[in-house]
């Protein structure tokens, strides 16, 4: 387990809000997809006869969210680790982190496309481009951070530093190819993303307490 022998109360208190700044970023992009999803109208005497029809024409987009959901969901979970091995700031990480959360809040619109226009390359290398710019700016992020130990746990193993930024651009590599394969085809790119969770899987020796 890291320690915070290099942290002073001030360093941690600051820390700590740039932390809960983010999850409010992270929380809001889900709130604000989830409200994507709004129930048919319709008057009440047609609703047994097709109201499944059209809970069913939304299908796209009950996938779409449940995706970005999960995708987004791992983009925390790995910020969260960074930001345990994280032990001091300076003006710069604050930015990165800026820039990061700046497309974590702009997600729903991509998300927005891919629920109502599943099918086009547009839409697909989009969707694509917006998850690989978190991923990459994300990796900057612990990039920065680990680099010489700037700004991280200085105990860290340095297989564990290397470990992470490896595991880190997982994703957005992932995104990028899948952005040259929907130029081919856009269904199989969009199959391609479930590279992420696997690779992810396969690679994962940390557990989230570090």
């Amino acid at each position: 387990m890291p320690d915070n022998t290099d942290q002073s109360p001030t360093t941690k208190f600051a820390l700590d809000r740039i932390i809960f700044f983010s999850d409010a970023v992270f929380a809001i992009a889900i709130t604000l997809m989830a409200l994507d999803l709004r129930v048919p109208e319709m008057p009440l005497s047609q609703a047994a006869t097709d109201l499944p029809q059209q809970v069913a024409a939304m299908t796209p987009k009950f996938i779409s969210y449940i995706l970005t959901f999960l995708i987004i969901g791992s983009y925390w979970v790995s910020h969260h680790r960074d930001f345990q091995y994280i032990k001091r700031y300076d003006r710069r990480l604050i930015w990165i982190n800026l820039l990061l959360l700046m497309f974590v809040a702009f997600l729903p619109f991509p998300n927005g496309l891919l629920g109502n226009y599943p099918a086009p390359q547009f839409t697909v290398t989009f969707y694509a481009a917006s998850l690989a710019a978190i991923g990459f700016v994300k990796a900057l992020l612990w990039w920065y951070a680990s680099r010489n130990y700037r700004l991280i746990d200085r105990s860290l193993d340095p297989r564990r530093v290397a470990r992470i930024t490896r595991r880190s651009l997982i994703a957005p590599f992932v995104f990028l190819f899948s952005i040259v394969v929907a130029s081919f085809n856009p269904l199989i790119a969009m199959w391609s993303w479930g590279l992420v969770g696997a690779a992810i899987f396969l690679t994962s020796s940390d557990t989230i307490g570090g």
